[in-house]
């Protein structure tokens, strides 16, 4: 079939039309969720005052100001904005945090790299194909993104039910009457990893001279977890402008709640679609291993000659794009 030009020429139009019609999906997609991001914003300006809306917006790296007013004084914290200046190495630094992993980022990325290296190399030698040694690696990469990202949603999950159980035992110590600081080593003794450790962090820097204020909002800062942000921005709010910390707490230990317990409703209605998403991932390969094993002569073409080679190029080139666009859909945010 593919000893034909003509037959080629089809080939690759068509998949050039299939890849132009992900493209427009894609891009028609993007267009109408960055549509609704901007309606949200424009709702969110109406609430700001006046003198707010004459002057310039700031800068949304540079942070968000809140203002609290009590007994006719105003009290004011910055919520960390989103850094986008940020480099790629302080990103995988955040990552390996997130992921709970011990090691440090330099012995990773040296792991990594061999462990790719390992693999062209084993693919080479089984196959003596170019073709299959590039993608080898680009397997293995994928793979150990798809393990990292659950390890880090696993203990993302533990570290919102620990939240939680920390928030309500800090107000019982404030109500018992232990000092703030004194709440937060009770988490760190308490509290298992992860939260545990953070808390753990705070302390310390508290002891060596760094303001309460600058270690929760350092601490915050180096986590993806927005409940953490909410809590260190109330606590430092709070501090500003004095209060019932204990209450205070218990407030935003129900808020996260709810939030978690909202998260789960929309994980269980759509549980379906994400099985879903896994099993048409899942199917391809599960296909091509077992076409292997029961009739090796069969797939030879693909390994022997090029346009098979082409063939299963391109094919992992779909899978990579197909898992790409479903987690993007997929994605949920609470």
């Amino acid at each position: 079939m593919f000893n034909d030009p003509l037959s080629i020429i089809i080939a690759i139009a068509a998949f050039g039309l299939v890849l132009s019609m992900w493209l427009v999906g894609v891009l028609l997609w993007s267009l109408r969720k960055k549509k609704r991001i901007d309606q949200v914003a424009d709702r969110l300006r109406l609430v700001q005052s006046a003198g707010a809306k004459s002057s310039a917006l700031p800068d949304e790296n540079e942070g968000r100001v809140l203002r609290l007013w009590r007994d006719g004084q105003e009290a004011t914290t910055v919520v960390p904005g989103l850094d986008g200046s940020q480099s790629i190495i302080a990103a995988l630094e955040r990552y390996r945090i997130d992921a709970g992993l011990e090691s440090s980022l330099r012995a990773l990325i040296l792991g990594a790299l061999g462990l790719l290296a390992f693999a062209a190399a084993v693919a080479y030698l089984l196959t003596a194909s170019v073709m299959m040694a590039i993608a080898a690696p680009i397997a293995v990469a994928v793979l150990c993104y798809i393990l990292v990202s659950s390890r880090v949603a696993r203990r993302q999950a533990i570290f919102e039910r620990q939240l939680v159980d920390g928030l309500e035992l800090a107000a019982r110590s404030l109500r018992v009457g232990h000092p703030l600081v004194g709440s937060f080593r009770m988490i760190s003794e308490e509290i298992g990893a992860p939260v545990g450790l953070l808390f753990g962090e705070v302390c310390q820097q508290q002891e060596l001279g760094i303001s309460l204020d600058e270690a929760l909002r350092g601490v915050s800062a180096r986590t993806h977890s927005d409940d953490l942000k909410l809590f260190a921005t109330s606590v430092i709010i709070q501090l500003r402008s004095g209060g019932n910390l204990a209450d205070m707490m218990e407030r935003v230990a129900n808020v996260i709640r709810e939030r978690n317990r909202l998260a789960r409703r929309v994980r269980v209605l759509t549980a379906q679609t994400q099985m879903s998403k896994r099993i048409l991932l899942a199917l391809p390969f599960f296909v091509f291993v077992l076409l292997n094993l029961i009739n090796p002569e069969y797939m030879r073409p693909l390994y022997s000659t090029l346009t098979g080679q082409i063939i299963m190029a391109v094919a992992g080139l779909g899978l990579l794009l197909g898992w790409v666009t479903m987690n993007w859909i997929s994605k949920l945010e609470v």
